[in-house]
């Protein structure tokens, strides 16, 4: 748990960020003024809900909990803490998460009714804490040993006293070191099993540990019972040293405040006794015959303000302890949050820029792989290789598809990811997934795809239609996979809605393998791969499922499985769509009326090809794709050959690659545009970035291709060049 403060606002300013407020209410806190601090936490409250910011509503509810733990308020601190938990799912970060399941359970731990609810949710964080696995101590494995050893259950006791144990980083810093907590426990643990030297030992270092750094509060609880181990384990000399540490603790604590207190009350006392005695003539005879009387209310009295006076310093002692514990440890955990947050967001910019650079890298040997496959399709000498060269050509496509799936998740990390919504016709949409899976692949797996659409599914709606394909591609995909013999069936089912969209439900449902429940959430998990689930021609990247998770919560949804091993599994999804209108549907139509294809020359003859590439083998294979419909090919190996080989000739067109040494494709090209306008230049890359071709065309190309490509593409690419170029000159 954790408290917090807050500053008041006298003047009228604009209202602070969540942040400040927040950030105000650990001064109000510090200042133990807990009754300012829940006014405060309400506006925080308030605020955030209008915001619908679920992270500073788990912060708001789960001060108003310490707040009124602080108070001795139970009730009520347990059930703002069961409020924190919930707006800590709302948030999905599982750091807030299990500090809300971690706190709620040391709320339910305190009364032995409700041990076994604290039970659970401690091992709720602790599950969690070790999913994050961010090199934070998991407090909560040691809360379960704690929890364990009150309940006598001491083969638990162990078993979370060692996984705490394994968590245990002696370089980090902690704030209440828990190797104290440890060490205490372990020796609560061996007193429990009868080993007397192995709890010495460990009585001994924490004793050594909380001595070394004077941390009064863990002395006042643990040197009276390690005291008792020792004089009961015949060390009395030693017992007497710790009795001793313990009064010292106990006096420097205690006895300062009280000696205040006890001088006050005394000097009120004695102020009373002198003014009674200046009267003492006047009412001596009222006192001889109230003597007695006012004696036994005078003695009465001042034992009852003693008997407060310790209660209340008792209670100041305990709830200062409580307070500045909390706020420390609430310091620290924000100081190691705020590290393992840096440390993720440079995590996750290296991963995205390792993705990218291993996309390129791949792609640039897979070109060369992909164009000797399309120079030996095309050579009639190689025509009895002809199911040799297939293979090789479902790997490479197959292997691109890996890259692409890798490409697919750092993009869909990325804040700058935008969904396309366009009018679509969802019906059509769904035939061109069925048929995209080609009947050779369903029948080696000796499957049938099957697919049922309800008659009240609109014919149009407005949305993303490559991403919910790329959606229901992957799901069939992998039900396919993992039916080796039987049924896929695609489902379509619609709600219509008052607000008169359409809650359009997506099923795809087979009988294959099925998973166990156990495992269901583990299947999308990137690069997951669940063995036991694996058919040795199911094998994959365990993208497939990751991404599907990813572009649907994107798109406000997600993804549901219900499965049983042996008799098959059903995915399904909904999504909120408009229904397109017809001026909608009739600009779409518009934008994809179909252009009259043009012919693609027969052959390149007569016009001169400049390849610029780095590589060997890519120019290479660039040359002889080109060389085969007879065009004249030059080649450069860098950006400054380049150069001067359009100085010295003509060429009708120029594919550029972009990553060179020395001068890149960016910087070549504008070398060229300074002296050459007309030429086409096409940047040849293996990059698929969308950064690239914007940079591309602001150097001064005239279209970009990815690589490998699709030959088709290529061509038709050049023609358009080469029209455009002859357009132009004329």
């Amino acid at each position: 748990m954790a408290a917090y403060s807050f500053s008041k606002n006298v003047q009228q300013q604009p209202k602070p960020t969540l942040k400040a407020q927040l950030d105000s209410i650990f001064k109000v806190t510090d200042a133990n003024n807990y009754v300012a601090a829940i006014d405060l936490i309400g506006q925080l409250i308030k605020d955030s809900e209008q915001q619908q910011n679920f992270t500073y509503l788990f912060h708001g509810y789960n001060l108003l909990s310490v707040s009124h733990a602080n108070l001795r308020d139970t009730v009520q601190s347990l059930n703002y803490s069961k409020k924190a938990l919930h707006y800590a799912q709302m948030s999905k970060n599982d750091t807030l998460i299990s500090w809300a399941y971690n706190n709620l359970a040391a709320d339910l731990s305190a009364h032995k009714e409700s041990q076994a609810q604290a039970l659970e949710y401690y091992k709720k964080s602790l599950h969690i804490q070790q999913r994050l696995n961010d090199g934070e101590f998991n407090d909560a494995a040691l809360n379960l040993a704690e929890l364990y050893h009150k309940m006598g259950d001491y083969k638990l006791m162990r078993e979370y006293l060692e996984e705490a144990q394994k968590s245990y980083d002696p370089a980090y810093i902690y704030f209440d070191n828990p190797l104290i907590h440890l060490e205490i426990l372990w020796g609560d643990y061996y007193v429990s099993q009868n080993v007397k030297y192995r709890a010495l030992e460990s009585y001994n270092k924490a004793y050594e540990l909380i001595e070394e750094k004077k941390i009064d509060y863990l002395a006042l609880d643990f040197y009276e019972r390690y005291a008792q181990f020792l004089r009961e384990q015949n060390y009395p000399d030693r017992a007497y040293e710790v009795q001793k540490r313990f009064m010292e603790y106990y006096k420097n604590q205690e006895n300062l405040k009280a000696q205040e207190t006890y001088q006050l009350a005394q000097a009120k006392f004695e102020a009373a006794e002198a003014k009674r005695e200046r009267n003492q003539a006047k009412l001596q005879q009222e006192i001889l015959d109230n003597d007695l009387q006012r004696k036994k209310t005078q003695s009465i009295l001042l034992a009852s303000i003693i008997v407060l006076m310790v209660l209340f310093l008792v209670y100041l002692f305990y709830s200062e302890r409580l307070r500045l514990g909390l706020i420390k440890n609430l310091k620290f955990q924000n100081a190691n949050l705020e590290k393992a947050k840096i440390r993720a967001e440079k995590s996750e910019r290296a991963k995205t820029r390792f993705f990218s650079t291993l996309s390129h890298e791949m792609r640039t040997p897979l070109y060369g792989v992909t164009g000797m496959i399309t120079i030996f399709e095309n050579n009639p000498e190689l025509k009895k290789y002809k199911d040799e060269i297939s293979s090789l050509r479902f790997s490479a496509d197959h292997l691109l598809e890996i890259i692409n799936d890798l490409l697919d998740i750092s993009k869909l990390e990325d804040d700058s990811f935008k969904l396309v919504k366009k009018s679509f016709n969802i019906k059509l949409l769904v035939e061109d997934v069925i048929n995209s899976f080609d009947r050779n692949r369903l029948r080696n797996a000796q499957c049938t795809l099957t697919c049922d659409i309800d008659r009240n599914v609109p014919n149009y709606v407005v949305g993303d239609a490559r991403r919910i394909k790329q959606v229901l591609l992957n799901i069939i995909g992998n039900a396919i996979k993992f039916t080796p013999k039987g049924e896929v069936c695609l489902r379509l089912t619609v709600k219509h809605l008052e607000s008169g969209k359409h809650q359009v439900r997506f099923e795809v449902q087979d009988n294959g393998i099925g998973i166990p429940k156990e495992k269901q959430e583990a299947i999308f998990d990137e690069f997951s791969q669940l063995e036991e689930l694996q058919l040795r021609e199911a094998k994959g990247t365990g993208l497939g499922l990751p991404i599907v998770r990813k572009l649907l919560e994107k798109m406000g949804a997600d993804i549901e499985v219900e499965s049983e091993p042996g008799k098959g599994s059903t995915f399904s999804f909904e999504l909120l769509l408009e229904e397109a209108t017809l001026l909608q549907v009739t600009n779409t139509n518009s934008k994809k009326a179909p252009i009259p294809p043009k012919e693609l020359p027969a052959d390149f003859k007569g016009l001169r090809f400049l390849v610029v590439d780095d590589n060997k083998i890519n120019r290479m294979v660039t040359n002889r794709i080109l060389s085969n419909f007879k065009a004249e090919v030059q080649e450069a190996s860098n950006g400054k050959e380049a150069i001067e080989l359009v100085k010295n000739q003509d060429y009708d067109l120029i594919l550029m690659d972009i990553n060179m040494p020395g001068l890149n494709g960016y910087q070549t090209t504008q070398i060229i545009r300074d002296f050459e306008l007309d030429v086409p230049i096409i940047a040849l890359t293996a990059s698929v970035e969308n950064y690239v071709t914007r940079r591309a065309l602001e150097s001064g190309m005239n279209d970009v291709i990815s690589k490998p490509f699709n030959t088709e593409k290529f061509f038709k690419t050049i023609h358009e060049q080469m029209a455009r170029r002859s357009r132009a000159m004329h």
